[in-house]
């Protein structure tokens, strides 16, 4: 499914950052079964379940609407805020008492150190795809590097910053012919 490539964010109702999306796959959390009634232009999401009426918020309705294009029916998984859509897979939603505007993607600024990159992407867009090479010194400011990772690390806002705790991503497919 095509992600808005203009939001850069992974706060509530905005992109859904990995770590979010295992940890709402985790056992031993509430998960309730409800319907999507309604997704508004605004972006507000209305769900019910027995016992349960919410209006929540999304970045993208038009995404949202896509998946549901198969039927409304979801699971709530509160604990983590995630809208996971039977047919299509998981949204980050919002409290209506969090919504925030869309952020740009974060690049790194030609000054800053690595330590201080992730501190202000954490702080600003709630996490960043962090290259693997950037992590060998904190404190380093990456020779001219500040383009999107081909792979690396995922760094959100609990994510230890110890290199041999982190995650890899998977490396990129090269196409035939290319070494």
């Amino acid at each position: 499914m095509p992600r808005n490539r203009s939001c850069g964010s992974y706060g509530p109702g905005h992109i859904m950052h990995w770590i979010q999306g295992k940890k709402s796959h985790e056992d031993g959390q509430p998960i309730i079964k409800v319907k999507v009634v309604a997704v508004h232009d605004d972006g507000g999401v209305e769900i019910e379940g027995d016992d349960l009426k919410l209006t929540l918020w999304y970045h993208d309705p038009g995404e949202l609407r896509s998946a549901l294009r198969y039927g409304g029916r979801a699971e709530w998984k509160p604990k983590y805020h995630v809208l996971y859509v039977i047919s299509s897979g998981s949204f980050n939603l919002a409290t209506l008492d969090k919504v925030e505007p869309c952020k740009p993607p974060i690049h790194r600024r030609p000054t800053e150190t690595t330590r201080q990159f992730i501190e202000r992407a954490m702080r600003e867009n709630h996490g960043y795809t962090v290259p693997a090479r950037w992590l060998a010194d904190l404190d380093a400011i990456p020779d001219g590097d500040t383009g999107e990772p081909e792979s690396g690390y995922l760094v959100g806002v609990e994510t230890p910053t110890d290199p041999t705790l982190l995650e890899p991503l998977p490396p990129k497919p090269r196409p035939p012919g290319h070494g």
